[in-house]
């Protein structure tokens, strides 16, 4: 054989190897900016990075306060305590039974959130209160009348005064499509919810009826589809009188899903392929970015994933009713440190920026989708690229005791 074949099959080789190592970086690692090919997204910007810019709000649920202590609020800006129920007739829901308290209104009034509250008025971060409801008619039938509307008001802001909040977040989360009256009631009831709220924090404490502390921010939450489909929520109204809008960029899927799938897509909207989402977070923002300023929105990132019982391994694999469930950063963390289950694979979807594992106990296939640092860190970058106002966490304490997430915060955004 001549030299000039054998250096001939060298160059082809080394072509080849060359190929085979870009084809294997491309597909493993998450180096695409999430926002490449969209135009539909207006104001978009090169990365630009300005320290303590952006907002870090994050969701403390009633359920996670056993661990209040153990919180990385110095990364917060806003700490939003989750939360107090509202009856339909405006009433804070205090007790579930005679004699039993409701647990978030018990854990408001516990000694742990006294302490954690002072910790975070020393730290000079915020600290918010969210008001929820979650059943159609309770919405409904709050709404629907004026007298409930108004003591809903006075009974938000008079928690608000007592235990000196410095603003409120409404979770009012209706599930299905409410009639036009129904959507206007609800954008008047934050417009004069925010009204009064900003006014009672505006007047001289000794003549207020309620006096709140530091000024008065009102944030609420949305579905990630809602400038999309007849939510609850019309945007533009809402726009008006909110200071914030957390867009609910999460549960794509959900325990109840009939396929196991990514709870928080950046990409993977179906274009041509069959292997793709209805939906995804870059849609969803172009779409409400629309009705809403960007300066106003803030990303919701969770710290959780889902896991079920699959068919099999493949991405969307096929789901067994009834098994799916919570898994939380920690639950992901612990699963990939656990050297006895050596079936665990982990993978990364090109498609959709979101990592995925599946494992076999007893025989079974389970299959976990969630977020870790990189899926976070490219999240991060498109609430950059598109301007957005920050971030908003679902939930603290679903991480601990792991601060990889928090390090991923403090590095990129």
């Amino acid at each position: 054989m001549s030299k000039k074949i054998i250096f001939l099959f060298f160059i082809l080789g080394l072509i080849y190897l060359s190929l085979s190592l870009y084809r294997i970086w491309q597909i493993n690692l998450p180096l695409v900016s999430p926002i490449d090919l969209v135009e539909s997204l207006p104001q978009l910007a090169p990365i630009f990075k300005k320290p303590g810019a952006k907002v870090v709000f994050g969701f403390l649920p009633y359920w996670n306060m056993k661990d209040s202590d153990k919180l990385y609020v110095k990364s917060l800006t806003h700490l939003a305590y989750f939360g107090i129920d509202l009856n339909e007739d405006g009433s804070i829901k205090k007790y579930d039974k005679p004699g039993e308290k409701e647990p978030g209104w018990n854990k408001l009034n516990s000694t742990a959130f006294a302490v954690l509250s002072r910790q975070i008025k020393l730290l000079g971060k915020k600290l918010i209160l969210v008001v929820r409801v979650m059943e159609n008619d309770q919405i409904e039938n709050l709404l629907g009348h004026p007298d409930s509307r108004q003591k809903a008001i006075e009974s938000i802001l008079q928690t608000v005064a007592d235990k000196q909040f410095d603003g409120v977040n409404v979770d009012f989360e209706y599930m299905g499509y409410p009639d036009e009256s129904t959507r206007a009631l609800f954008s008047q009831f934050v417009s004069d919810l925010s009204a009064k709220c900003k006014m009672e924090a505006a007047r001289p404490a000794r003549n207020a009826t309620h006096s709140v502390a530091g000024g008065c921010e009102m944030s609420l939450d949305v579905f990630a589809d809602s400038a999309s489909k007849n939510r609850l929520y019309d945007l533009k109204a809402l726009a008006k009188s909110a200071d914030v809008i957390i867009v609910m960029a999460y549960d794509f899927f959900r325990p109840s899903s009939s396929q196991s799938g990514p709870v928080a897509p950046l990409r993977g909207k179906c274009i041509n392929s069959n292997s793709c989402l209805d939906y995804d977070i870059v849609t969803s923002i172009s779409d409400v970015s629309k009705l809403v300023p960007a300066y106003k929105l803030l990303l919701g990132v969770p710290f959780y994933g889902y896991e079920w019982q699959t068919v099999d391994r493949e991405f969307l694999a096929r789901t067994y009713p009834k098994t799916g469930g919570l898994a939380t950063y920690k639950r992901v963390r612990d699963l990939l440190s656990d050297a006895t289950i050596s079936s665990l694979s982990a993978t990364w979807s090109a498609a959709t920026f979101t990592p995925y594992l599946s494992y076999f106990e007893d025989g079974n296939i389970y299959q976990i989708h969630y977020d870790d640092e990189n899926s976070l860190r490219l999240k991060i970058e498109f609430v950059h690229q598109a301007k957005l106002a920050g971030i908003a966490i679902w939930a603290l304490g679903y991480e601990l005791p792991y601060d990889n997430l928090w390090q991923t915060i403090a590095k990129d955004l």
